[in-house]
């Protein structure tokens, strides 16, 4: 059921926008916690995209590059300001551009937690055609799970198992 639910997530997002993948495995993950200081979630990512601490979260990225993922917790206050610094660096810093017409937002359920998303076509000049959005939980005690993602539109298909084992794999530390 948690499978359907996922894919139907992702097959509503990439089907509009082409998303096309071939199975992969999934190498061993290792837990990591987000924030790692004073964790409110814990996740499962597999050590082929290794996992990295950023300045508030976790990052890792498929060994092929075109998937890259960051989770990040925090206040519900402080959420509008975390995706408008994560939609700078994009666009800035990483140079994407996003179409603002191709947004689609979308409610579904994925480890027995309620997730929103939110998501837009991009381009980059380095990578072509993408995916890119940001997909939130509750994560207890009025914090929020926020995951910023970018996956090109080209390769994207071969990381769903990938990318739904994650999602499948997010819980909430002591609430």
């Amino acid at each position: 059921m948690m499978f359907l639910s996922i894919s139907r997530w992702l097959r509503g997002v990439l089907t509009a926008l082409a998303f096309s993948f071939l199975l992969t495995s999934f190498s061993p993950a290792g837990t990591v916690n987000v924030p790692e200081d004073k964790p409110a979630i814990s996740v499962d990512i597999p050590d082929s995209w290794k996992p990295e601490a950023t300045d508030k979260g976790i990052a890792c990225e498929s060994p092929d590059k075109v998937a890259t993922i960051f989770f990040e917790v925090t206040s519900a206050k402080g959420l509008e300001a975390l995706i408008e610094e994560n939609v700078e660096w994009l666009t800035k810093d990483q140079g994407v551009q996003l179409d603002k017409a191709s947004e689609q937002k979308q409610e579904f359920e994925a480890a027995n937690l309620g997730w929103k998303r939110i998501s837009w076509s991009g381009t980059s000049t380095e990578w072509g055609p993408a995916i890119v959005g940001f997909v939130f939980t509750d994560a207890g005690d009025g914090k929020v799970l926020t995951v910023t993602y970018w996956v090109t539109k080209k390769d994207q298909e071969k990381h769903i198992p990938t990318i739904e084992k994650i999602f499948e794999s997010v819980k909430r530390i002591g609430s």
